[in-house]
């Protein structure tokens, strides 16, 4: 709502910074946010189920939590912060993805597929600072570090992808 149109008590709801969403929160942390809203602590597992446990990627989907909290979230905190941007299946059964963040970056993760295996890789920065002449990430070298919710972002979109739960988890960027 306009400053215009809120009344003289009423205070702008914070926004999200760029790369943060729901998908960052730990418990604690999920319980905070749902405190400053007035809902009670079992809410906090209620939402932090339907996000990590149950793959929610809107909050009309929590069909459990009151309208007017999951109003207040939406105003907030998205619950995904990243798209994605691209897919591109390989003929070995592995699926490369290109997420789209906040801020315009894309980074990659991959999904490969083992017999019974699910095996997620994912990154922790935009770009490398290793600089393999193979690599198309490091060409530019490290932009930034990804945060909590990118990373995490990263296997619930491959988890999506593979519609079943990762069974391992390769993380990229650390060099």
């Amino acid at each position: 709502m306009p400053a215009a149109d809120r009344s003289a008590g009423e205070a702008a709801a914070p926004r999200a910074g760029v790369g943060e969403s729901l998908c960052g929160f730990d418990p604690d942390a999920t319980a905070a946010l749902l405190g400053e809203l007035g809902e009670p602590p079992y809410r906090a597992r209620q939402l932090f189920a339907w996000v990590h446990a149950r793959g929610a990627r809107d909050y009309a989907a929590m069909s459990d939590l009151p309208a007017r909290a999951r109003d207040a979230l939406a105003l907030r905190l998205p619950v995904r912060c990243t798209s994605v941007a691209e897919a591109h299946p390989g003929a070995d059964g592995t699926t490369k993805l290109l997420l789209a963040l906040a801020d315009g970056e894309r980074v990659e993760c991959v999904l490969i597929p083992e017999g019974e295996r699910r095996t997620a890789c994912i990154s922790t920065q935009v770009g490398c600072g290793v600089g393999c002449v193979f690599c198309a990430s490091g060409a530019d070298g490290v932009v930034r570090n990804l945060t909590a919710a990118e990373i995490v972002e990263q296997s619930y979109a491959l988890r999506d992808l593979a519609g079943t739960r990762l069974t391992n988890l390769v993380v990229m960027g650390m060099g």
